[in-house]
């Protein structure tokens, strides 16, 4: 959802530390720490201050898009590849995301916890899977997952059929699909002005 750098993600957590909204402990993991990050009531205060204000326009980073764009520059094959490469890198996503799905639906898992109703706050924070769980959170997490998992899946699809469409272009410049570009233009126009109305 916000694609950055773990050396970025790395000076995020120092940030929020300097700025008094996270405090970090290091704990024991077999013969080895790890660092263990907690928002401060502090970080919960500025949490919720951030959560009234606007929030930017969506962006979007995908690559393959951006290959599609400048397509005409080179070659169908190169076009065809990068859409078929983005079309599966979708779906690899789309795969782990689901594996989360699964976890939280396991016996034991998150959503178990929830019904039962411990594990929340106020309760000692149980483990699933080696991992601290907070199944408070999943009617929220479950929402992100959903709109995820419902772009990535809209991605793959549309990337497959296109690749195939394009793989039949004799050229990326050839005139001779402008009937095609012409229904396409029609077809997403049409699309969008009948949800509009509706």
């Amino acid at each position: 959802m916000w694609p950055s750098s773990e050396g970025h993600l790395y000076r995020e957590q120092k940030s929020l530390i300097d700025l008094g909204w996270a405090s970090v402990e290091r704990e024991p993991v077999g013969r080895r720490h790890r660092n263990r990050y907690k928002i401060t009531a502090e970080g919960e205060r500025a949490l919720r201050e951030w959560l009234t204000t606007e929030p930017d326009e969506p962006h979007f980073e995908i690559e393959g898009i951006v290959r599609m764009f400048y397509g005409d520059q080179g070659s169908v094959e190169d076009m065809v590849s990068s859409m078929e490469a983005t079309a599966q890198m979708a779906r690899s996503m789309l795969d782990t995301m689901l594996v989360f799905v699964d976890e939280y639906l396991e016996e034991g898992g998150p959503l178990s916890m929830l019904e039962a109703g411990v594990g929340g706050p106020g309760d000692e924070r149980l483990e699933f899977h080696d991992r601290p769980q907070f199944p408070e959170r999943l009617h929220v997490v479950a929402l992100v997952i959903d709109v995820t998992t419902t772009l990535l899946a809209e991605l793959e699809g549309f990337l497959a059929t296109a690749a195939d469409k394009v793989s039949r272009w004799p050229t990326t410049t050839d005139p001779g699909i402008t009937p095609t570009t012409r229904e396409r233009l029609e077809t997403i126009r049409d699309r969008h002005r009948s949800k509009a109305s509706s």
